[in-house]
C-alpha cells in the first residue's frame, strides 16, 4: 500500500489560478485540483482517457459535450474519451478531485513532453 497527504505532494500551477497536486499508480491518475477566480479551463477533449471530477468545496462552470453544468461540493461528473469539456471559476476557491483512466503521465510533476491543453495565447 502507497499512500501520501496532499500538501506533502508539490503544487503546480497549470493554468492560471488553476492549480494541480498529482498522484499516480500504474494505471490511473488522480489529481487535487484548486481553482482560484477567476481562472479559465479552455475547452479540450482527451482521447487517452476517461475523467471523473469529485466536487469537495466551491463551485464551478463546467461544459461537457455542450451540456453547461454548475459543479457543487458533493456533486460528480463523468468526462468520457473525446468529449469537448471546459469550464472557469464562479467566484471565490473550488477544489476538487480529478480520477483519470488510464494514468495521464503529463500530469506529473517531472514529466517531459508536450500538454495537451489548447495553447493559451491561440485558444482565443
Amino acid at each position: 500500500m502507497y499512500s501520501a497527504a496532499w500538501n506533502e505532494l508539490p503544487e503546480v500551477e497549470g493554468l492560471p489560478n488553476n492549480f494541480r497536486r498529482a498522484a499516480a499508480g500504474r494505471e490511473m491518475g488522480v489529481n487535487h485540483i484548486r481553482w482560484v477566480h477567476p481562472t479559465e479551463l479552455p475547452l479540450h477533449t482527451h482521447p487517452d482517457a476517461e475523467q471523473a471530477i469529485v466536487m469537495l468545496s466551491g463551485q464551478i462552470a463546467f461544459t461537457i459535450d455542450g451540456t453547461e453544468l454548475t459543479l457543487r461540493a458533493g456533486d460528480v461528473a463523468i468526462v468520457p474519451r473525446h468529449a469537448v469539456h471546459g469550464g472557469h471559476s464562479i467566484e471565490g476557491e473550488a477544489e476538487f478531485i480529478e480520477v483519470f483512466a488510464p494514468l495521464r503521465i503529463e500530469n506529473l510533476v517531472g514529466f517531459l513532453g508536450g500538454p495537451s491543453m489548447p495553447d493559451q495565447e491561440n485558444n482565443a
